[in-house]
């Protein structure tokens, strides 16, 4: 075989290296194509990926200077499409076309489901009745087909073939890979005959033979022009077919990224592979393995290798030695303490090291360093990292700087606009009763449903407030329409009565948000809600229909995505009009197109179906990002050059990633079939980080803690810090403090800038507030602010969004119903009694409409609250004269200028002249304690005010406060809870009378302060719980930004 095999160095720039050396005649001999730029009309040359397809043709017209000249044929051997392989399309004459990704998947998981109902009797032998894990859905099962067809590939890439587990003795695995061969054996007994029967072929057994014919024409056209592979790290047998025709020819040349030249013979012998040897032990994770393997295909010695590098006098030579050395098999580390083994000082310059605290710091200095390098005005850089975690947060971070780096990732389709719109929209049609989501599609950038966007937005609004918050219930979509107008008369009705009756109207809250609806917004909400039901409609017909295949389901749910998005003209342009709308649509069209399968799935299991599907899908923009500042992967960023290249996340289980078992395969089995171990992986990722490294200027970055867990540093990072000796350490790190420190000094506030305090508003008099009601003065004790802020500047919470009916609900419900008892003159003392209560309680469930699970439950609760209900009753009935219940009543303070306004649940006129107030409770809240104290006074005002003769029932002034209780209505029981008790330090007894005589009295100071011009409107004047910042307006109040350590002090 002549020398023609070649190997550009990692301190050279590949692909730029390529072109001039092939310009040039260094690669070619004989050939100066520099000279005769139309020769390079026939040159051939084959890169691994379209990305560096790109950039070669740029270094092309780079090394030409601007002359004309017509580029080379420049083809892929390793990403998208396998028919670019072949010069005329004559050469893929007889081959059968590949079968599509989806329909794929819909028939390996075919096998997967029918796998999964066969194995249970075949389990119940093998595993000693071990609980076992199965695909338990559709999505479940493409999940699992997924890794699969990644199987199948890896297997036909590497020119083997799964029949050897046949011959895999069953006692030498375990129970579960005994089950997983008897699997395999059946799918790789009759998957061939599926594809024989549909006439096509597995995307990757297309590609090989495309390889062995590309290479066999190679072979045979000598003299046919020139031909180069270039920058490939594959040594699968076909691409080494490929190799082996081009190193063979005269005019060919086969091109190596970085074969290492300075690791001396023992230690490359050691990294051994050979044929179809397969290795365990750390062979495979040396990142010379792949080459050593591709050499040893070849029959090519190390040293008949031609190398392209730079000077001996040039740093980057000294830092190749000195990452060659790093990088050594473990066998022979030992010759790291030779003398022979001390690198000059120049093997670290422009190498910097960034070891942060945690991944936003990491991100911030990376995003730091990037911005650094791009003050050079000619300067590139680009990021290089597996985590894509790090890499959304580093171009986040890049926004400060007004930097849109270009993601080579690009984004999930499921994360797009279109792709976002589909995931709701299927929950909405089939999985009903989440608001959030039904909310969510309303609010939709991309729904129009007939009209302009800012329609479409005012219509959302419109029925958010007004049928999709303050209310309970299931967020139906298909019924939303329905909701909508139920919840508008709901409000007019509530609006009149409290026009008639202001005290009985409706929550000031409630009644505020929908005031804010104009009449227009009202009627646009009611066109929106009855488009949006018949946009859904093509899937929520779908409910509770029979299985299908995913074709129908896809076309429902293409024709619902296009009602949705239909815009003023009644055209889907919205959401086909970008490029991520493209990628949906050919996203839908593969579905919509996938032939019959056998994998029919129930509707309501769509949308993890389609979840699984669009997993794999991706959109990568077109333009308007940075040419200077680039985020890759791994694979994206192999034969780039930069100025400055960042390597990110340098940690263990980062880079390199974990080394995950195979879902099928054990190491055992893997072996028997000839495949390469999965430390494979980690080989490619340590030349990456070997040819990276021969960039001029490069950056390590790692975090200390990830997730809050400390952190390992990558292995390789950790041998370059060994080799390197403390002070080679320490200069690396000190090369990447100026990064540390401008990232954690960008966030901090300019010096002299205030720091925040606790707000303490001081209105006006004639803002200030001058009544209050019995539950709000609880607030004036704890919170202040929270008075004013509801009060003075008149601003709301938003009421909830719907829900299903809860705690509060049910307590509620109890209440009216117990008041409907004795306010139809219930009398406890009727042996009837028990039944005319549940006669009551079931006329209350039937208005309420209660969804049957919740009937189902709180029922029965009902039932045993009655027995209890009516037994308590009986025994205060010979003391009782009247009930009185919800009773609303006012009391005006002169003396202070305030009015004091409550509702009592209950107060029962005792025989002797005396009251008892009685508030029902359902929860815990507010605790005896707290109503003792004041700290919650809303039942002692209570008494007071009936002292005072606020209640019209009770025609005037009561004579005195008998008790003040709360009746706690408990599931299993019902208590009372009395606030009379004996002080123990002064021996006094405190009653109920003397506990509402003194709430006024503090009530009546407490107003009369916040009266005076000068009392501020503190925030968390008394917080109920330190830490708790859940309040009302607790945001508005920016109580994180000032509470720390406060509230310790204040709170209970």
């Amino acid at each position: 075989m002549p020398a023609n095999v070649f190997s550009i160095a990692p301190g050279l720039p590949f692909l730029r290296t390529l072109a001039n050396g092939l310009l040039d005649g260094r690669i070619l001999p004989g050939l100066n194509l520099r000279d005769d730029p139309l020769a390079l009309a026939g040159l051939t040359i084959y890169l691994p990926t379209r990305r560096a397809v790109r950039a070669l043709g740029q270094e092309f017209a780079r090394a030409l200077g601007g002359a004309a000249a017509i580029l080379p044929a420049i083809r892929t051997l390793g990403e998208g499409d396998a028919a670019a392989l072949f010069a005329a399309p004559t050469d893929g004459a007889g081959l059968l076309p590949t079968i599509g990704a989806v329909e794929r998947r819909m028939l390996i998981a075919r096998f997967v489901r029918r796998w999964k109902g066969q194995i249970a009797e075949m389990a119940s032998g093998l595993l000693d009745g071990e609980e076992i894990v199965l695909p338990t859905s559709s999505a479940d099962a493409l999940w699992l087909a997924r890794d699969l067809a990644r199987l199948f590939d890896e297997v036909e890439a590497e020119g083997t073939t799964l029949t050897a587990l046949s011959g895999l003795a069953p006692e030498r695995l375990a129970g579960w890979w005994q089950l997983t061969l008897t699997f395999l054996q059946i799918l790789t007994d009759h998957w061939p005959a599926v594809l024989a029967e549909r006439g096509l072929a597995d995307e990757a057994q297309a590609q090989n033979e495309h390889l062995r014919r590309e290479a066999a024409r190679i072979a045979a056209r000598e003299g046919a022009g020139p031909v180069v592979v270039a920058g490939s790290t594959a040594a699968s047998p076909a691409t080494l077919a490929l190799m082996r025709a081009v190193a063979r020819r005269r005019d060919g040349a086969l091109v190596l990224p970085g074969l290492d030249r300075f690791l001396d013979e023992a230690s490359f012998d050691a990294i051994r592979a050979g044929g179809e040897t397969r290795l365990a032990g750390s062979a495979p994770g040396h990142p010379q393995y792949v080459l050593k393997r591709m050499l040893t295909g070849l029959l090519v010695p190390r040293d008949a290798v031609d190398h392209l590098a730079p000077s001996p006098g040039d740093p980057l030579a000294a830092r190749e030695a000195f990452v060659s050395d790093a990088l050594r098999p473990a066998a022979t580390t030992d010759a790291w303490g030779e003398p022979s083994h001390r690198h000059p000082p120049e093997a670290l310059a422009d190498l910097a090291l960034v070891e942060a605290e945690n991944e936003r710091e990491e991100a911030l200095a990376i995003a730091v360093a990037m911005r650094d390098a791009l003050a050079d005005p000619s300067a590139t850089v680009g990021l290089t990292t597996p985590d894509r975690s790090l890499a959304r947060r580093v171009s986040a971070e890049l926004e400060r700087f007004g930097i849109a780096a270009n993601d080579s990732a690009g984004r999930p389709l499921a994360a797009t606009a279109p792709g976002t719109l589909m995931s709701l929209t299927l929950a909405c049609a089939l999985t009903p009763g989440d608001p959030v989501t039904l909310v969510a599609l309303l609010k939709h950038p991309l729904v129009r449903l007939g009209h302009s966007a800012v329609e479409a937005r005012r219509a959302a609004r419109a029925i958010e407030i007004l049928a999709l918050r303050g209310n309970v219930g299931i967020a139906d979509a298909a019924g939303l329409s329905t909701i909508l107008d139920k919840a508008m008369k709901a409000f007019d009705r509530q609006a009149a009565e409290a026009e008639a009756a202001p005290a009985q109207g409706p929550a000031p809250r409630i009644a505020r948000a929908v005031r804010l609806v104009s009449p227009a917004d009202r009627l646009l909400a009611c066109d929106v809600a009855r488009k949006l039901e018949a946009a859904l409609r093509p899937l929520t017909d779908l409910r509770g229909a029979p299985e299908a295949q995913v074709a129908l389901f896809a076309l429902a749910l293409t024709r619902a995505l296009e009602a949705l998005a239909a815009d003023e003209n009644g055209t889907p342009t919205p959401f086909y009009a970008t490029e991520t709308g493209a990628a949906a649509a050919a996203f839908l069209q593969k579905l919509v197109a996938c032939p019959e399968t056998g994998f029919a799935f129930p509707p309501r299991e769509l949308p993890d179906v389609v979840e699984a599907l669009i997993a794999d899908e991706s959109v990568r923009p077109r333009g308007g990002l940075s040419g200077r500042a680039f985020i890759w992967g791994a694979l994206e960023a192999r034969l780039q050059q930069v100025d400055c290249m960042i390597l990110g996340g340098l940690n263990e289980g980062s880079w390199p990633q974990r080394s995950s078992s195979d879902a099928f395969l054990s190491r055992l089995m893997r072996a028997e079939v000839l495949l390469e171990p999965p430390e494979r992986l980690i080989g490619l990722a340590a030349h990456d980080i070997q040819m990276a490294l021969g960039m001029r200027r490069v950056v390590m970055t790692r975090s200390l803690r990830s997730g809050g867990a400390p952190t390992i540093a990558s292995r390789w990072l950790q041998r370059l810090l060994t080799l390197a000796g403390p002070e080679g350490a320490a200069r690396l790190r000190a090369e990447g403090e100026v990064y540390l420190y401008h990232a954690c000094r960008i966030d901090i506030a300019k010096d002299g800038l205030a720091r925040t305090e606790r707000p303490a508003p001081v209105p006006p008099p004639e803002r200030r507030p001058n009544r209050y009601s019995v539950t709000e003065v609880e607030r004036l004790i704890r919170d202040p602010y929270a008075v004013y802020a509801r009060r003075v500047l008149k601003l709301e919470a938003f009421p909830e969004l719907m829900r299903s009916p809860g705690a509060a609900d049910r307590g509620n419900l109890f209440h009216a119903i117990l008041a409907d008892f004795v306010a139809e003159g219930g009398d406890p003392a009727d042996a009837g009694a028990e039944t005319r209560l549940l006669a009551a309680a079931a006329r209350r469930f039937e208005a309420e409409r209660l969804p049957p699970d919740i009937e189902a439950v709180w029922w029965p609760r009902m039932e045993r609250l009655a027995g209890n209900y009516i037994a308590w009753e009986r025994e205060r009935a010979p003391n009782v004269v009247r009930r009185l219940v919800e009773t609303r009543g006012q009391v005006e303070l002169p003396e202070i200028g305030v009015t004091l306004s409550g509702y009592a649940d209950r107060i029962d006129v005792l025989a002797d002249g005396t009251v008892e107030i009685i508030d029902f409770k359902t929860g815990t809240n507010p605790s005896v304690r707290q109503a003792r104290v004041l700290l919650a006074p809303q039942l002692p005002l209570e008494g007071a005010m009936a002292k005072l003769g606020a209640f019209p029932e009770t025609k005037g002034p009561v004579g005195a406060i008998a008790e003040l209780s709360y009746l706690r209505l408990r599931e299993r029981e019902l208590f009372e809870e009395g606030l009379s008790y004996q002080d123990r330090r002064s021996g006094e007894a405190v009653t109920g009378d003397s506990l509402s005589d003194e709430a006024l009295d503090r009530f009546r100071g407490l107003a009369a302060f916040y009266r005076e011009p000068e009392t501020p409107f503190l925030s968390r004047a008394r917080p109920f719980r330190a830490g708790d910042v859940s309040g009302e307006y607790d945001h508005l109040a920016r109580v994180l930004e000032w509470a720390a350590g406060e509230d310790a002090e204040e709170a209970e």
